[in-house]
């Protein structure tokens, strides 16, 4: 490949509408004259396995905003979609190269700045919404900390996987466990990011039931369930990086786990922030 054709490649196309930082200061002005409500994207850079991007949970959330975004537009409730939060509480994907793993703290302290700025310039209800679940108790506490430090903020945490999981076995067609990188996460990323999604490149690969009931499981606390787990390493969990089957992941598969996800989140959004609009 030559200099040229480095410089013209096209890895993948992002679709609006656009994010806060693809918006100018008056479009952003123009949007606070109609809402004052922000989702924030959270993501993460690990390892998903030989077949899907390290950026995977950025792309995910990224696009699990977009779509709710545009389904309450649809239905009169302006959102504005805020900018994805890179990097996440990944410290058990350490032990494969690529990953990046920010403290609780950071992650703490950064969702706090990045929330309080957006206050100040207009913004009163914040919606975060990841694409990585390892964020989720750092989330809740910065939802907390922002509500402490104002006089009139929302801040809400939504965990769309509660949703998801009810009704993965009807979209899925893996009869065993599935999980982080597995038939649905590849799915999905099949449908926003092909180019940078390569299933065949996917080794099957399942946990015994005791190990994944830790993972992903009715029981755990991130699918509805009341036990959280740490987890130590998912090195010594999987070889691969990943749990599940991706070589049976389908465009149809991601499209219904979008539908159900963007369901989910975009009626607890109206019924909390539009009243019921």
């Amino acid at each position: 490949m030559t200099e040229q054709e480095m410089l013209d490649q096209t890895l993948y196309v992002q679709k609006g509408p656009a994010t806060l930082p693809e918006m100018s200061g008056p479009e952003v002005q123009e949007m606070l004259k109609v809402t004052q409500t922000i989702l924030i994207p959270f993501g993460a850079v690990e390892d998903h396995g030989a077949h899907l991007p390290l950026g995977t949970d950025i792309y995910e959330a990224r696009e699990i905003a977009r779509r709710t975004a545009i389904r309450l537009h649809t239905q009169g409730c302006p959102v504005v979609i805020g900018p994805v939060m890179p990097f996440g509480t990944s410290s058990f994907h350490m032990g494969f190269p690529g990953s990046i793993s920010i403290t609780a703290s950071t992650l703490l302290t950064l969702t706090k700045e990045v929330c309080l700025s957006l206050y100040k310039g207009g913004f009163r209800n914040f919606v975060l919404v990841h694409g990585h679940d390892g964020n989720l108790p750092t989330m809740m506490v910065a939802a907390q900390d922002i509500v402490d430090a104002t006089p009139d903020a929302t801040a809400v945490v939504l965990n769309w996987m509660v949703a998801l999981s009810k009704v993965y076995h009807t979209i899925q067609r893996s009869k065993k466990g599935e999980s982080h990188g597995g038939e649905g996460e590849t799915s999905r990323l099949l449908v926003t990011h092909p180019e940078l999604t390569h299933p065949e490149r996917g080794t099957p690969f399942h946990l015994a039931p005791e190990d994944l009931r830790k993972i992903q499981s009715p029981e755990s606390m991130k699918t509805g369930g009341g036990v959280y787990y740490g987890v130590r390493s998912y090195k010594a969990l999987t070889p691969y990086g990943h749990i599940g089957d991706p070589t049976l992941a389908a465009e149809e598969t991601g499209e219904k786990g979008y539908a159900v996800i963007v369901d989910w989140l975009s009626s607890v959004i109206k019924r909390d922030f539009f009243d019921g609009k």
